[in-house]
């Protein structure tokens, strides 16, 4: 969907989505996706205009940009054994580097994250109404620390069965195990809860299913399923772009409010702009800020709801079913 129709009445959202999913041709992978809580769409699926490489080559000059040293692709020299700084992190970084806030570094990462079928994906587990909440790359290097067991929702249990968060990750390089790669317990998303310390090692749980994809697929999973990655075998760079999506009631790990340039919303769809917080009213630092906030959000979200014929109004009672709110 991408204008805005002559009906007078708004779309029910889960009918949009579900017509959304059809038109795109991806029912097997949304019955996947609900049934083990993670799905791997590959590039044929996810990638037919070759978002892939050019991804990674940006990713690379952003890196290097940052730090003033390009990453070692091949070899991954730059990244053995990589530290991060972190205090509760006592060995090398279980995920690499992190190469953080994307949505800033120009049209390649704007067109992925809009890729239609990342967004009906997302849309299904987290509605019309889900925000943009982290965009990073991760860049790792031989290394000897597994990623424990997690999953991504950061509240006590018992968790809700709907989706708060949810990940649509793209793999510019192979992935499998020798490579390092994010592995899965399938189901454990129905479980509402997350890993016990005894239940979070990806090398000793016996049904870890560890992701095997080459460059251009992606893989969306439900924020509740427990995830994590093997350390990398072999030479060379396993590198990954994580978006996360979260409900916009969620605490989210960027700020982007006021914070995405007018050149980025002006050259996208109206959806842009509300995935990448510029229809959320809330958030404010003081009175005066309130009064300059609301109506910036509301005219973001008007534009939005117009867009789409309506469909992401976030007032259940429009609606005989809605995607959890829109």
């Amino acid at each position: 969907m991408s204008e805005a129709s002559a009906s007078a009445e708004p779309i029910e959202p889960l009918a949009a989505s579900r017509a959304e999913i059809e038109r795109l041709g991806l029912e097997s992978y949304i019955e996947t996706l609900d049934e083990q809580g993670f799905v791997l769409l590959p590039p044929e699926v996810a990638d037919p205009g070759g978002l892939a490489p050019r991804m990674l080559e940006s990713i690379l000059d952003v890196a290097e940009r940052r730090s003033g040293h390009r990453p070692d692709l091949d070899g991954g020299s730059s990244h053995v054994d990589f530290k991060v700084g972190n205090p509760f992190i006592e060995n090398d970084s279980p995920w690499g580097e992190m190469v953080k806030s994307l949505i800033h570094e120009g049209p390649v990462f704007e067109e992925a994250m809009m890729n239609p079928v990342v967004l009906a994906l997302v849309t299904h587990l987290c509605g019309y109404s889900a925000i943009l909440s982290s965009y990073s790359a991760l860049v790792k290097g031989p290394n000897k620390s597994d990623f424990d067991f997690h999953s991504d929702i950061l509240l006590p249990a018992p968790w809700p069965d709907h989706a708060l968060v949810c990940n649509a990750t793209y793999v510019l390089t192979p992935f499998d195990r020798e490579h390092g790669s994010t592995v899965f317990v399938p189901g454990s998303h129905k479980w509402g809860h997350g890993p016990t310390v005894a239940q979070s090692k990806v090398d000793e749980h016996p049904d870890a299913v560890a992701i095997e994809a080459e460059p251009g697929s992606v893989f969306v999973w439900h924020g509740n399923t427990w995830h994590g990655a093997f350390h990398r075998e072999k030479s060379g760079l396993r590198v990954s772009t994580p978006i996360l999506f979260a409900r916009p009631y969620m605490r989210t790990e960027e700020d982007l409010f006021g914070n995405v340039s007018e050149e980025s919303l002006e050259r996208n769809v109206e959806r842009f702009a509300w995935i990448t917080q510029q229809g959320i009213s809330y958030g404010w630092a003081n009175h005066e800020d309130a009064l300059k906030r609301s109506p910036r959000a509301f005219e973001y979200m008007e534009r939005y709801a117009e867009a789409m014929d309506g469909i992401p109004r976030l007032n259940p009672m429009d609606y005989e079913g809605d995607l959890i709110n829109g």
